[in-house]
């Protein structure tokens, strides 16, 4: 397998145009010496592509307001989640870099997450925004799970402080023998939403869920 299948390979996307990858994985220093284009721009557009597709994540999925939504992206498409993946995935070994820089071997934080910009970038030019959000979603979904979870636990326990602090909110769970959890939330007597989950948490988030929807939260 050959350098740039291999990194095909590693990052899950086929590209139409090569060249775009091979730009992806040059650095500066690199085009420097050989008078080549670097990943300058395409850094700067992966950053772009980067934060719009957290943003539009967070705004159809996130029930917190604009100040809390803009902390939680900001943590996502910090330097360090970025670079984190980037070295979990092996991928400095392919990027082509100057006598000075493979000399040192300084991989920085900001060196590292700007390759993984650039390889947002190129496959953005290549194959559009849909690649581009299911390379995000497939590289960072532990990150995103991590930030931009909605915790309706909280939300509905919040609600029901300010609205019905003289009920009882309960979560009855039970496994139903299928490796799979069901869940059944009540506000009093009242029975407000049910949820399924993998996990116990899992269901109770899901029941929780419906139920903020049944009192109109969302």
């Amino acid at each position: 397998m050959n350098r740039i299948a291999e990194i095909e390979n590693i990052i899950g996307y086929t590209f139409r145009d090569k060249d775009l990858l091979e730009t992806a994985f040059t650095h500066s220093s690199f085009s420097n010496e050989k008078h080549v284009e670097n990943n300058e721009k395409l850094e700067f557009l992966g950053d772009s592509v980067l934060n719009f597709v957290i943003a539009e994540l967070l705004y159809l999925t996130s029930l917190e307001d604009e100040g809390a939504m803009t902390v939680s992206r900001a943590s996502i498409v910090s330097r360090e989640p970025l670079a984190a993946e980037i070295e979990k995935l092996g991928l400095l070994k392919y990027l082509r870099v100057g006598i000075g820089v493979l000399r040192t071997r300084n991989w920085s934080t900001k060196f590292k997450s700007n390759l993984f910009e650039a390889i947002l970038g190129a496959i953005y030019l290549d194959g559009g925004m849909e690649s581009a959000k299911h390379f995000v979603y497939n590289h960072l979904g532990q990150d995103i799970a991590h930030s931009a979870a909605i915790d309706y636990k909280s939300r509905l326990q919040e609600l029901k402080q300010a609205k019905f602090n003289d009920q009882k909110l309960e979560y009855v769970t039970t496994d139903n023998g299928r490796r799979e959890f069901c869940s059944k939330v009540f506000l009093g007597d009242e029975l407000l939403g049910e949820g399924k989950g993998k996990k116990k948490k899992l269901a109770e988030r899901e029941a929780a869920k419906v139920a903020l929807k049944k009192l109109n939260f969302f």
